[in-house]
Formats: structure tokens, C-alpha cells, sequence
């Protein structure tokens, strides 16, 4: 609900931020048992003291109630009124197995925000004749204020990362190819490396070629990044949110598979 625009009452007030009868308006001070700190209003500043509280300053005001945002492609989050906490969750996009392409990049920022960043894992290399390919390394994270992992690199040959378990699990790496010439597996979201892919050759004994086999490793997990904001991010205020997509295998003899896709997640309450 929301406290009316025009001729509001005390009973306005309590149904939207609670309590009991008889009501004291200075129950309803900001920094109080029922209005929190980062309640703003149109129509003035509500005061953090028992003195005499304009019921008008309560025009239009809706109470915070606790929730969550989950992005899955880049957008906007705008901040709640009244807030008491925000946590922001990001993580980059896993990269390909197999010499494909990088994870991308996943961020969060705005007024009152250090943008924070969970860079892509890096893609798994291809593998030779002798040596199989070196699994692709974790993204870096920066300016998180309780949190910044680097991802998990790949597996050489085999593969990929798991992406970082925060309120939710990390994505599972994609799997290494266990047929000859097919795809490595492809990794979840949020930010799970792609599995590297192999190819086998069986020689041509009566030319005197010997046979190879080719592995290629996996891909790297994104990065992972986690804040807590309690007062510094005006309410109102619009945050740009990036979701770095995972990276995409190449085609070829060890077709590695596809990273899973970064996330965003925004909690408040």
C-alpha cells in the first residue's frame, strides 16, 4: 500500500508502517521502531525526534518490503525508499572450452556505487599432438565490499569450472567431450566454464602415421563480486546493471562447449 496524497490521516500512516492503538505520531519519527533511516518524502524531511511530526510529510510514501531482483540480461534496479540493507550479488559469464571465446563481463553501478565488477573467465586452450590444452583462468572481481573471488580455472584437458556459490550455487562446468569430434559440455549459470572438447585420430599404419589425440581444456569460471550497502546510495536512485553472457565454443576438431551466462542479484530490505 501507499500513504495517500491528499487529506492524510493518522490511520494512513499506521497501516503502512504498523503499530498500535492509541497512536502517537512520534512513534513514526525517522530512525524509529517503524521508519527507518533512508525514508525520504516530496513534501519534506520526516524527523528523527519525538517532536511534533506533520502528518503531510507522510504524502505518498510506500514502506520497503523486503525483496530480491534476479538479472539474467543487463537492465536497470532502482533503489527502494525506506531501505535498511541492499546486498548486490554479481558474477561474470564463464568462458568456452576449447579455444572459444572469453565469458563477458557483468557490473553494477550508479550514484553512491563504487561500480563493481565480475570480469569473464578466460577460454580453455586447444590441445596438440602431445600436450593437451591448458584449462581456462578464472575472472577477477574488484570492489565488492565483502567478496571478491576469482573464479575457478578449467581443467587441462577436461572440463570446466564452477562458477562461485553466493545466495545461490555456482554453475556446474561444462564436461569434457568423451566421443571423438563431438562438443565438450556446456557450462550453467551463474558463470560455469564450458567443458573442453578432444579429437582422436586413428593413424594410417601403411604410410607409417601413427595415430594422436588432441584434448582441450576447459573453460574458466567468472568472477564473483558481493556488497552490502546500508546508507550510501541515495533511495531513488537508477543502478545500470551488466550481465556479461558466457562464452561460445568454436567449431573444429575439439569443439570445446559453451560458458554459462553471468548474474545479477539485488537484495533489499
Amino acid at each position: 500500500m501507499t500513504v495517500p496524497t491528499s487529506n492524510v490521516k493518522f490511520s494512513n500512516i499506521q497501516t503502512e508502517f504498523g503499530g498500535a492503538n492509541p497512536i502517537g505520531l512520534g512513534e513514526y519519527r525517522r530512525t524509529g521502531s517503524y521508519v527507518s533511516n533512508n525514508t525520504t518524502s516530496a513534501y519534506g524531511t520526516i524527523p528523527t525526534t519525538l517532536s511534533n511530526i506533520p502528518a503531510g510529510v507522510f504524502r505518498g510514501i510506500t514502506k520497503v518490503v523486503p525483496g530480491s531482483q534476479t538479472f539474467t540480461s543487463s537492465g536497470t534496479f532502482t533503489v527502494p525508499n525506506g531501505y535498511t540493507t541492499i546486498t548486490i550479488e554479481v558474477w561474470g559469464g564463464g568462458g568456452a572450452g576449447g579455444a572459444g571465446s572469453a565469458g563477458g563481463d557483468s557490473s553494477v553501478s550508479g550514484t553512491g556505487l563504487t561500480t563493481m565488477t565480475a570480469y569473464g573467465g578466460s577460454a580453455g586452450a586447444q590441445g596438440t599432438n602431445t600436450v593437451p590444452g591448458a584449462g581456462g583462468v578464472g575472472g577477477t572481481a574488484i570492489n565488492g565490499t565483502t567478496s571478491n573471488i576469482t573464479g575457478g580455472t578449467g581443467t587441462t584437458g577436461g572440463g570446466g569450472a564452477n562458477g562461485t556459490t553466493g545466495s545461490i550455487a555456482g554453475g556446474t562446468g561444462g564436461a569434457a567431450a568423451v566421443i571423438s569430434g563431438a562438443q565438450g559440455g556446456s557450462g550453467t549459470a551463474p558463470g560455469a566454464g564450458g567443458g573442453g572438447g578432444f579429437f582422436q585420430s586413428a593413424g594410417m599404419p601403411m604410410c607409417g602415421c601413427c595415430g594422436y589425440t588432441r584434448y582441450a581444456g576447459g573453460g574458466g569460471a567468472g568472477g564473483y563480486s558481493k556488497s552490502i550497502i546500508t546508507t550510501d546510495i541515495t533511495p531513488g536512485t537508477t543502478l545500470s546493471v551488466t550481465v556479461g553472457t558466457g562464452g561460445v565454443g568454436t567449431s573444429g576438431q575439439q569443439y570445446g562447449g559453451n560458458g554459462g551466462d553471468g548474474r545479477v542479484i539485488i537484495t533489499y530490505a
